[in-house]
C-alpha cells in the first residue's frame, strides 16, 4: 500500500475537498483519499505508486494550486 500526501493551496470550503477528491477517483485507482483544506493536503491511499505528472495535473485541472507530493 502507498500513502501519498499532495500539497494543495485554493480549497475554501468542503465542496472544494470533495471536488479534489471526486477528480482523483475519476483519474486513479485509490482505496482511499481525503483532503483538508486547513492542511492543505489530499492524502490518497493506493495499491501502487501514483503517475505524479498526471496527478499534478489532475489537481491544476480543477482549478488548485498543486504545491508539491511526499510518498
Amino acid at each position: 500500500m502507498t500513502r501519498t500526501i499532495v500539497k494543495v493551496d485554493g480549497m475554501m470550503c468542503s465542496m472544494c475537498e470533495a471536488h479534489i477528491n471526486d477528480a482523483i477517483r475519476r483519474k486513479f485507482n485509490v482505496k482511499k483519499v481525503k483532503s483538508n483544506r486547513k492542511r492543505k493536503e489530499t492524502v490518497i491511499e493506493s495499491e501502487c505508486a501514483l503517475d505524479q505528472d498526471l496527478l499534478k495535473k489532475t489537481i491544476e485541472d480543477t482549478g488548485y494550486i498543486f504545491l508539491g507530493i511526499e510518498e
